[in-house]
């Protein structure tokens, strides 16, 4: 029984030698293969070549490979770009690249390899997926106001936007009407003004980024409207405008003014009227200028190009701007102004050019130059991206209701505001539902 037991305890002793002498064999043999990898130096006299790149596709801080041939092996001298988002670039042998997808480079990516002197891109395209998470800010359904704590209050949200503090302005569109804060920081929504249609009647705000002042058209006169001043707490102030140059266009007879955009070109803000004229501000003195006359219709988005500021875009949802999206150079706006996107409405994703809309109101940039618009009457969240293509971010068009959640489950009901802050995460007014909601993409 005892030499059984020895016996037994010496082949135990063996298996574990044999095991551990294994272990060893396959460490030697893996870090022989890490050694044996040869990381090939860039040479300026040879070209870059590119092959191909795996994934295709992918979300934010994914692993991309990229192959080629003469990279170099140090990973600071090598640049790659997702259209103009640069990623960061982990490692490189010289014929492969490890780099890290960025945030938000577009929907369709043009992946580009800068070495030295050389700047290539790839062929074939990279597909970026975009991650979204929609939450509810305040609201839950019911359109009667009431100031309050986030959960607490209630309101009929119309139009929004964001300041650099991140303050959410809203106006209110269902009587009374008024200008209210909301913020997440205090988990308070405050009455700014609040009165009768004959008082105040609110439509798109908007934010200067300097001043940080909120300007807010109104239609209780054809020249009036508010702004709100954060060194005086934000306290409305009733203003009037005064048209001085009209360069030959004619004055507008009806009040409806629906948006207002801040050019930081020129510092001044900028409006248009139902009947199509554009109207720039002096914010100092409020004499007035028409600078060009549109079709006419209503336009409840007006917005200046984060990256462009001489671009200002607009659109339309009803008359000759109808379910359309505009632009054109403030300097030059009789040779620059077009429709961007295709005639007729509807839903379609896709190219600038043959895209549709069906009702589109708030309009507002990203800090990348991202265009987001509340598509209103497709119950959605779209966007043009920098490379001029059309994109549903969230929403399922056609079909209203009220879920949050991620892309394929959120839903929304007539979205009609939408703003953005200073990180890229949107608000949006979302008529339908009584609620702000917010979007977190990536």
């Amino acid at each position: 029984m005892i030499g059984e037991l020895l016996k037994l305890h010496q082949m135990k002793n063996v298996f574990i030698k044999s095991l551990w002498m294994l272990c060893c064999v396959l460490c030697f043999i893996s870090c022989k293969d890490d050694d044996d990898v040869k990381r090939e130096e860039y040479d300026p006299n040879k070209p870059v070549l590119l092959t191909s790149f795996s994934p295709d596709s992918g979300r934010i801080a994914e692993k991309i490979l990229l192959d080629g041939e003469n990279f170099g092996a140090d990973p600071q001298k090598i640049k790659v770009y997702f259209n103009n988002k640069k990623a960061p670039v982990i490692s490189s042998t010289g014929k492969r690249v490890y780099a890290i997808v960025p945030k938000m480079p577009g929907d369709t990516c043009t992946v580009s390899v800068v070495i030295g002197n050389d700047s290539l891109s790839y062929e074939q395209k990279f597909r970026y997926q975009i991650s979204v998470s929609v939450s509810t800010v305040t609201g839950n359904g019911t359109a009667t106001y009431k100031e309050g704590s986030l959960a607490e209050a209630t309101l009929s949200p119309t139009y929004v936007c964001v300041d650099n503090e991140d303050n959410i302005f809203v106006s209110v569109r269902q009587n009374p009407y008024g200008i209210v804060k909301v913020s997440e920081t205090e988990n308070y929504v405050t009455t700014l003004i609040m009165g009768t249609g004959s008082v105040i009647i609110p439509n798109a705000l908007c934010v200067d980024k300097h001043t940080e002042i909120i300007t807010v058209p109104s239609e209780h006169s054809l020249t009036g409207f508010f702004t709100c001043d954060p060194k005086e707490a934000w306290a409305p102030r009733g203003r009037s405008f005064r048209i001085v140059e009209t360069n030959g266009y004619p004055i507008p007879t009806n009040t409806w003014k629906h948006s207002m955009a801040a050019c930081e070109y020129d510092g001044y803000v900028y409006t248009r009227f139902w009947e199509g004229q554009i109207i720039k501000i002096n914010p100092k003195t409020y004499d007035a200028e028409i600078i060009y006359q549109t079709p006419n219709g209503t336009s409840s988005g007006l917005t200046f190009h984060s990256l462009q500021p001489k671009m200002l875009y607009f659109t339309g949802y009803s008359g000759g701007i109808a379910n359309g999206l505009y632009s054109f150079d403030i300097t030059d706006p009789g040779n620059t102004f077009k429709r961007l996107t295709a005639s007729g409405s509807g839903h379609r994703d896709g190219e600038l050019a043959i895209s549709l809309l069906n009702y589109p109101w708030q309009i507002y940039f990203d800090p990348d130059g991202n265009l987001y618009i509340a598509d209103c009457n497709n119950h959605c969240i779209r966007r043009v991206t920098t490379d001029n293509m059309m994109e549903t971010v969230v929403g399922m068009p056609g079909t209203s209701g009220w879920k949050d959640g991620g892309k394929e489950e959120a839903l929304f009901n007539q979205p009609r505001g939408v703003g953005v802050s200073n990180d890229g995460t949107v608000y949006v007014a979302d008529w339908g539902n009584n609620r702000i909601r917010k979007l977190a993409i990536e």
